[in-house]
């Protein structure tokens, strides 16, 4: 592993880094002392200090670097890895899978759709079809369409499977800021216990979900306000009797391969900012009130008395928040029509009605739909992919780019696009689309 010093000059300004977050103060009349008020975060003072020059420490110099270890993240780093690209993956939390895992949304969705001969076929292979059958072949894995997976199995599974590519894992640990050299990303800082370090690399993965990397480099994206839930477990689900007297059907979520035990889905407020951090922490709190609460009239319900809750999963079911400008933008009609890419990186399904051209058209006669590689590049940073569900696309298609299935998939293409771009040393907007394709099919992804 390479080091050297690095030496970076910030001058935060405009509120970046704010005193009293979430609070104004003001001078109380006759006197000097400050009195804080509390404020929402949209109306937080124009007030900054200059954080000091510092030598930050060069944690690694490497190939290719992801941020986030969602599904994304996590098939991302494989995907490069295997290319025999050097890799690290950087998570803020203690597993992989993001809110397939520790958010407790279990089906990986969307895993069939109709084909042009209108026959359902499964269009999810590759890395994420590796996920699939591991996990199946260890019994935790329920359905053969949009299958629910066990949740810690899952992150045990995708820990082996990043441990078997040789990929450098960086848990507990946090992005915080780019380091740029104009328009190019040269790597990215981070924030642990291990305090405030660097990592440099020819190619940066942003795995985010919240777009937080292509944000920071000063690339350009919409933002989507959209509905923000918070999943939970019940346990006992098999203990339940329905011959009590006064028992009455209760709604009790889902199965999941555990027979005790069912996943619950909230689909939470509508028109939620998933990027104001004041309005996340209210909703958690509320939101697991809201879960405790419902539980216990469950309990009270005759019949219900040994289910209890299990656990609320450890992040925010966040479904989408910035949206990427990138060099092509997905549209619905691309998705509905069969649309061919000359980039293609991978094929996704269908999991819910979609409004289309007026008419309400099922998942059982929506068809499969390509993903260009375009999609997955911005318009101004160079070095730089997106992958998950902050990738570039119309937001009428929101339900379906949000899904695990295609976070999977985006993921194995940037993943394998990072890696390419370093064999070839070529900046990865300017690789072959043809190299590329096949490096993807060698790594088992289906294009279509």
């Amino acid at each position: 592993m390479k080091r050297r010093d690095f030496v970076y000059r910030a001058v935060l300004t405009g509120g970046a880094l704010s005193l009293g977050i979430g609070c104004k103060r003001k001078i109380e009349p006759g006197t000097d002392k400050e009195v804080a008020q509390q404020v929402s975060m949209d109306k937080l003072p124009v007030r900054t200090i200059r954080e000091p020059e510092r030598e930050i420490p060069v944690l690694a110099e490497t190939d290719v670097l992801v941020i986030g270890g969602g599904p994304a993240g996590t098939a991302a780093a494989i995907a490069a890895s295997r290319t025999g690209a050097e890799t690290y993956l950087v998570e803020r939390y203690n597993h992989l899978g993001g809110l397939w895992t520790g958010g407790l949304v279990l089906p990986l969705l969307s895993t069939h759709a109709v084909d042009k001969k209108k026959r359902q076929q499964q269009v999810i292979f590759g890395i994420g079809g590796e996920m699939s059958k591991r996990l199946i072949d260890l019994g935790m894995s329920v359905h053969e369409v949009n299958p629910v997976v066990d949740p810690e199995a899952a992150k045990y599974v995708l820990d082996e499977m990043i441990r078997e590519a040789g990929v450098k894992m960086l848990y507990h640990t946090w992005a915080s800021n780019v380091i740029m050299d104009g328009n190019t990303i040269k790597g990215v800082f981070i924030e642990s216990k291990s305090g405030r370090m660097a990592v440099l690399a020819r190619v940066v993965i942003d795995c985010t979900g919240d777009g937080d990397i292509f944000h920071l480099a000063g690339d350009n994206y919409d933002t989507m306000n959209y509905a923000i839930g918070l999943v939970h477990r019940l346990g006992n689900v098999d203990r339940i009797n329905k011959d009590a007297i006064g028992y009455v059907k209760k709604s009790i979520g889902n199965e999941t391969p555990l027979k005790s035990v069912n996943w619950v889905n909230m689909w939470g407020k509508e028109n939620q900012d998933a990027l104001d951090v004041t309005n996340l922490s209210n909703l958690q709190m509320d939101y697991r009130r809201d879960i405790w609460n419902s539980v216990l009239d469950l309990r009270k319900t005759p019949g219900y008395e040994e289910v209890f809750l299990l656990d609320t999963a450890s992040q925010l079911g966040v479904r989408v928040s910035r949206i990427l400008d990138g060099e092509y933008r997905l549209t619905l009609e691309d998705t509905m029509t069969f649309r061919s890419f000359s980039d293609v990186v991978g094929v996704s399904g269908a999991w819910t009605t979609m409004l289309y051209k007026g008419r309400k058209v099922p998942k059982s006669e929506r068809p499969c739909w390509q993903i260009p590689y375009r999609s997955l590049i911005p318009k101004k940073t160079e070095n730089l992919l997106v992958a998950g569900r902050c990738f570039c696309f119309e937001r009428e298609l929101v339900e379906d780019t949000r899904i695990i299935g295609t976070c999977l998939v985006t993921g194995h293409g940037a993943g394998a696009a990072a890696g390419l771009a370093v064999k070839e040393n070529e900046s990865p907007r300017n690789i072959s689309t043809k190299k590329l394709k096949q490096v993807l099919t060698q790594q088992g992804a289906w294009l279509g």
